[in-house]
């Protein structure tokens, strides 16, 4: 018997055409339910968004919750090449003048010029520390040394393998010292500059040898790289004393071993840059710390745009189109209808938390018909600058045993938190949908196994029936065959 090559090529049914129409028939609640899912997919997706936009609603709200939001400050120097400043929480508004009578510097000192930098100066040990020298120009030695409390002295040995200018620029870095090596090449020659890390009288430094020559002090072999004031040795020259910043702020002497001056005035950090007052001139720079009610106007509008971006987006996703014919995603859906209620309702409500604001609308927050705000800058920025501390009450006043008197901002961030939260009415949401899209997957693995059942039970009928078919069309050929002989004969 030949082979079918497909269904209905003995028969003359085309099978493959009616189980496919058969199939199709069958996966019908299958394609009902891949188009429920996939609702569902953008539903969820769309309470995704809802909970973001609450998101930023709790966080604009709890933003003007802070105590440090109220307290921002912006500071401006006259002239910040000379002085600058910036401003934290815990500055107070107010006046200051500074004057600069010298800035804060390291010590630099410098050898003599050797002809190249690969040249060999000695070897022995070089000792190094920091400290404060103190100038003493009526008797030898020429200053006496105070070492640094916190600072210990720093031996370095230089051998034959490293007694070179170079080599010993690399080992005095090496160190850790609290100085810096380098070397300086001018038509003179090759020197080696040694500079103290940080600055501040505090940071000077002095470098005592042990020369291999025995010569400690004589200004050859190592010792030529020696610097001690203090034991009247200096071999190498000081360029640049360490020195401390000195200034004065609203008359006050300053003394600072940084050009940076933290905290000297509550949250300030001033920055002194060059010096104003000399002999013969002085130039104080007067320096001046506001409310920073840009930043409060900023975080106030913020709020504002995150509630209108909530309830734009809420809207937009429950509304209907008549002209398009079309709904959102959650039209109808009383969860989000509900959503956007209570924000209308909050937006709307008043509290007894300032005693001169009780409304949004009263700090300039209008809101409109459909229920978002549209701000009154005018209004807002008037209420900001006459009344900044009544504001504040009516943003941030926490009370939990009145809600009628907490703030506005308290309240939209409670609100908000637990819409949002992991145990919020979204999450609730979007847990149904995600179990519901879970079932419909299941019910489609249940289909697509049922479909495949049912695809091969046509398959074996309409095998079977080809097969009869081509028995009994070889049957009839056989008989018409015999019929055919006997009427012949």
């Amino acid at each position: 018997m030949a082979a079918i090559s497909s269904l209905g090529s003995a028969s003359g049914i085309d099978g493959e055409a009616i189980i496919k129409q058969l199939l199709t028939v069958e996966s019908a609640p299958k394609t009902k339910v891949q188009t429920e899912n996939s609702t569902l997919s953008t539903n969820l997706s769309t309470w995704g968004r809802i909970q973001s936009a609450f998101a930023s609603v709790r966080d604009t709200a709890n933003a003007l919750n802070k105590d440090d939001f109220w307290k921002a400050t912006t500071a401006k120097s006259a002239d910040d090449t000379a002085v600058s400043v910036t401003s934290s929480t815990s500055s107070t508004a107010g006046n200051y003048s500074v004057a600069v009578q010298s800035l804060a510097q390291s010590q630099y000192i410098a050898s003599k010029a050797y002809s190249a930098k690969t040249d060999v100066v000695g070897e022995g040990t070089l000792t190094i520390e920091l400290g404060t020298f103190t100038d003493n120009p009526s008797a030898p030695p020429a200053a006496t040394f105070a070492a640094k409390a916190a600072a210990s002295a720093v031996n370095i040995s230089i051998g034959p393998g490293d007694n070179t200018l170079e080599k010993i620029r690399d080992k005095i870095n090496a160190a850790n010292a609290g100085v810096t090596a380098s070397l300086i090449t001018d038509a003179s020659g090759a020197r080696l500059v040694v500079r103290g890390s940080s600055s501040g009288e505090e940071n000077g430094f002095r470098i005592s040898v042990a020369d291999a020559d025995g010569g400690n002090g004589d200004g050859t072999g190592l010792s030529a790289l020696a610097y001690d004031p203090s034991a009247d040795i200096t071999s190498m020259n000081r360029s640049q004393k360490a020195a401390n910043a000195k200034a004065t702020i609203n008359g006050i002497e300053v003394n600072s071993n940084t050009n940076t001056l933290k905290d000297v005035v509550d949250g300030l950090t001033i920055t002194l840059k060059k010096v104003t007052d000399t002999a013969t001139e002085s130039k104080p720079i007067e320096l001046t710390v506001d409310q920073d009610l840009t930043a409060i106007r900023t975080g106030i509008d913020a709020f504002a745009k995150a509630y209108n971006d909530a309830i734009g987006l809420i809207r937009t996703q429950t509304m209907y189109d008549a002209e398009s014919k079309t709904g959102g995603p959650l039209q109808g859906d009383s969860t989000a209808v509900g959503l956007l209620n209570q924000l209308r309702s909050m937006a709307g409500t008043g509290t007894t938390a300032s005693t001169m604001y009780s409304r949004l609308s009263d700090i300039g927050l209008q809101m409109g018909k459909e229920g978002t705000f549209t701000t009154n800058g005018t209004k807002l920025d008037k209420a900001l600058k006459d009344n900044l501390d009544e504001v504040r009450k009516f943003f941030s006043t926490s009370n939990d045993a009145d809600p009628n008197a907490a703030g506005m901002g308290q309240r939209f961030y409670k609100m908000a938190n637990q819409i949002a939260g992991s145990d919020g009415s979204i999450a609730a949401r979007q847990d149904g949908i995600k179990s519901t899209i879970k079932r419909n997957e299941k019910k489609i693995d249940d289909i697509d196994n049922r479909l495949t059942l049912v695809e091969a039970r046509l398959r074996a009928q309409y095998t079977a029936l080809d097969n009869n078919m081509t028995k009994l069309n070889s049957l009839s050929a056989y008989v018409a065959q015999q019929l055919s002989v006997l009427t012949n004969s």
